[in-house]
């Protein structure tokens, strides 16, 4: 079930996320009008992350991003919340190519 009204939005994984970096990437890629799905190992660590935001901007997951398993559910997750994931970042800002194809 997609639940994109806007199909031309980006929609970003933010890997790491529960990083300092992390937050401040959320807020810019929100405020740019990007879907971010935030990744951390953590749940504990994203959930603070979403006060502000709703629903149909931000999405947060906890996994273990180095079990391909995990990477790909993530996937699967953020695809069926937003539609296609269009990028993956670590939360140093750094594009994550490889891992596109997890998706």
């Amino acid at each position: 079930m997609r639940q994109n009204p806007n199909p031309s939005t980006d929609v970003v994984v933010v890997l790491n996320a529960d990083d300092p970096s992390g937050r401040q990437i959320l807020q810019i890629l929100v405020r740019n009008g990007h879907r971010v799905v935030v990744c951390a190992r953590h749940a504990t660590d994203l959930t603070r992350m979403l006060h502000g935001y709703g629903t149909d901007q931000v999405m947060a997951i906890a996994a273990d991003t180095s079990d391909p398993r995990q990477l790909r559910e993530l996937c699967r997750r953020a695809t069926d919340r937003f539609g296609t994931v269009t990028t993956i970042l670590d939360a140093t800002g750094r594009h994550m190519p490889h891992l596109r194809l997890a998706s």
